[in-house]
């Protein structure tokens, strides 16, 4: 079995993938910058009680990561727990992507994973968006090139700065919008970063297909704020909650095809 972790900047997913590429389980930890090794590796060994999984069925394991000071922890943890040593996604990697950016380190293991998995699957052009702590676009072209990346604040980190930076807009829990426009202050906001975000995703995909002079691109969302905002958008989505995750199962067979003890 694989195991994979992808370090986020507001949490760390967890899963592990069966011999067969079958996902068995996922799970996630809150990012804690200041937890030490062995804290991670208490957490980990819960949630693989919790699973009924035994730590010795790991055959190897594979990391991204977009938090450098938790990359060696995790790493430290993963190797203490399954004795074999992760590999990272990073600079050197096989990935079997033709990337078209100007400097390669640059690329967010993240967007990587993503892209991987995507390409394995979905017709050429495509877009990747994945609404996690920031949105990110990525897309690769009919040439199969990934050809850039677009980079914007996230849903949470836009309501959070909203609330903020004004003196009398409380902190609210996101949900669906009762209508486009609100009739309190609670309601008035969730349908304002709800809509809005939607909006902002529609309009950038049009100004895409607009720069590649195409009528449509097929488009997969991902992350955890993906199946709240899509419903609202006019185009069309396909929802992939696991794709960092199997691009992560996908780039572990390309680049280690066996166990590497400690």
């Amino acid at each position: 079995m694989v195991f994979t972790a992808d370090i986020g900047n507001s949490s760390i997913t967890l899963a592990v993938f069966d011999n067969d590429g079958r996902l068995a389980f996922r799970s996630n930890l809150s990012t804690v910058k200041t937890r030490c090794e062995d804290e991670y590796i208490i957490l980990m060994l819960g949630i693989f009680e919790m699973y009924g999984f035994e730590q010795s069925a790991i055959d190897g394991a594979i990391i991204s990561s977009v938090v450098p000071p938790l990359s060696n922890v995790i790493g430290g943890a993963v190797s203490k727990l399954f004795g074999c040593k992760p590999l990272f996604v990073g600079p050197g990697i096989k990935t079997g992507l033709d990337i078209k950016i100007d400097n390669h380190a640059q690329l967010g293991a993240d967007l990587v994973a993503n892209t991987v998995a995507a390409s394995a699957v979905y017709t050429k052009p495509f877009i990747v968006i994945d609404m996690g702590t920031a949105t990110t676009l990525t897309v690769v072209n009919s040439n199969s090139e990934l050809c850039g990346v677009a980079i914007l604040p996230g849903v949470q980190i836009a309501l959070n700065a909203l609330s903020g930076s004004t003196a009398e807009l409380p902190y609210i829990s996101l949900g669906a919008p009762k209508a486009l426009l609100g009739k309190n202050t609670v309601d008035a906001m969730n349908s304002g970063v709800v809509y809005g975000n939607a909006c902002m995703l529609d309009g950038l995909i049009d100004r895409l297909c607009e720069d590649f002079n195409i009528k449509s691109i097929s488009t997969i969302a991902t992350g955890d704020l993906a199946n709240l905002i899509i419903p609202y958008c006019k185009h069309r989505f396909i929802y992939s909650p696991n794709l960092i995750l199997e691009g992560l199962y996908l780039l572990y067979k390309m680049n280690q095809k066996k166990h590497k003890p400690m």
